[in-house]
């Protein structure tokens, strides 16, 4: 299972104007693990996945659009 990044910041910015605040509190995970995540690449694991899976459920979303499965 891989996380898209380009496609996450895109979810980011539609939903959060870019807001890693916001956006890491409506996924439930730590802004700056977010952070680390879009800009670097490291930590996209398993909370991660869970939580934009989440997010686009609650959203009426396709989570296949942002995670390879």
């Amino acid at each position: 299972m891989k996380i898209k990044r380009q496609k996450v910041m895109e979810l980011m910015d539609t939903y959060c104007n870019g807001n890693y605040n916001r956006f890491g509190r409506e996924l439930g995970i730590d802004p700056s693990h977010l952070y680390r995540f879009i800009n670097k690449g490291i930590g996209g694991g398993k909370k991660l996945a869970g939580a934009v899976i989440k997010f686009c459920k609650v959203n009426s979303l396709d989570f296949e659009d942002y995670i390879e499965l």
